[in-house]
């Protein structure tokens, strides 16, 4: 049995969710021949570092990244700290030889994502970036009827991510609502993936963005305006003239965390809601119209946790899917494509594909125009 020393440096939401799918991977993929094994723990604080390796089973914690980088047992490190801290982390961890694993998005921008793409081509070493969206059932079906030429050349297409975490005014900025944050990098760089790995590459964009309060209370008190933007709308044109759409929002009133997909192509057509997430939906345009409808309509898939083997054996698949069992096959492709010398995705390449996208979306709400990607 292959064992993979971890090291995770963050610990906020991100660090937790993803050491609780390395901490799990053993029960869900029991038949993989490798595990995961919890090294050392990273964050800025002594104390919460020996409360996290004592709460999630870490054999070391530390605040010092260099020490945690020093460790030769470690052989790859989640990145899970603010976005401003990407660049430099992924970059020193690349340097000590260790594979990266890093919460979306790779970086601040375009040129920073540049900077990681030329360290991982020098090290040859492995990068994912943890877009855990891709991997529900559903959305690896739907990439499955893309590539089978199931939804023919693509006619129009739309992504939503919608939050209301940002309608109360009173609400203390933390760094995802300050500059190195906003909802372009945080919920449109989830959505932007999502069209670039169904639809295709992106040509054009026209975007526009949106600050709902100049100020908010800052967090370690008093005011501030260092913030990013709260919604995100943009007009996309896809390289053979298709039309599409994203938003992202965090200030929907009324919505939870709902991300939503459509492909419409010549051939057939996809729906799917996160708040849904066991079904694809599914249109045939090849069948043919007959009386009283026929078998024409949009077919519910029932894709659950029906992952390929090892996966897909526990919990039962019947069972209704969790948010936290997307990112844990996502981890699960990570540390397989290790193993086994396979191709990582999103690797290093998809996710520079995305930061261009995003730079232009960027580019063109600061300049109110459509932009080239």
């Amino acid at each position: 049995m292959r064992q993979i020393g971890m090291g995770v440096v963050g610990w906020g939401f991100m660090g937790k969710t993803h050491t609780h799918a390395l901490r799990e991977m053993g029960l869900f993929y029991s038949e993989a021949d490798f595990r995961p094994v919890l090294e050392c723990v990273c964050t800025r604080r002594l104390e919460v570092a020996r409360q996290a390796a004592q709460d999630a089973g870490f054999a070391h914690y530390t605040d010092d990244f260099d020490q945690l980088l020093a460790m030769p047992q470690v052989e790859a490190v989640s990145i899970c700290t603010p976005n401003a801290l990407h660049l430099p982390m992924a970059l020193k961890a690349l340097e000590a030889g260790k594979h990266v694993y890093i919460d979306k998005p790779l970086a601040m921008s375009l040129e920073e994502a540049l900077r990681i793409q030329q360290a991982v081509e020098r090290t040859g070493l492995t990068l994912q970036v943890a877009h855990n969206n891709r991997f529900f059932p559903a959305m690896l079906r739907a990439r499955q009827l893309v590539e089978q030429g199931r939804v023919g050349q693509v006619l129009s297409f739309r992504c939503d991510y919608l939050h209301s975490g940002s309608v109360d005014a009173s609400r203390p900025a933390g760094w995802k609502m300050s500059s190195q944050g906003g909802v372009l990098l945080d919920l449109a760089s989830h959505a932007a993936d999502l069209i670039l790995w169904l639809a295709g590459p992106v040509k054009e964009v026209c975007c526009r963005t949106r600050l709902l309060y100049a100020q908010r209370p800052a967090s370690g008190g008093g005011q501030t305006t260092d913030l990013g933007e709260d919604q995100v709308l943009a007009l996309m044109r896809l390289e053979n003239g298709a039309l599409g759409t994203l938003e992202a929002s965090k200030i929907a009133t009324g919505t939870d965390d709902e991300l939503s997909f459509e492909l419409y192509g010549d051939k057939g057509a996809l729906r799917w809601r996160s708040m849904e997430a066991d079904y694809l939906y599914f249109f045939d345009n090849t069948r043919p119209e007959a009386p009283l409808g026929g078998e024409r309509g949009f077919q519910r898939l029932s894709c659950g946790a029906r992952y390929p083997w090892p996966g897909g054996q526990f919990l039962p698949v019947k069972n209704t899917i969790g948010w936290d069992r997307a990112h844990m096959h996502c981890y699960f492709s990570f540390l397989n494509a290790l193993v086994h010398g396979l191709p990582v995705s999103p690797g290093i390449g998809e996710a520079v594909a995305l930061h261009r996208l995003m730079d232009a979306m960027k580019f063109s709400s600061q300049n109110q125009s459509w932009v080239s990607v």
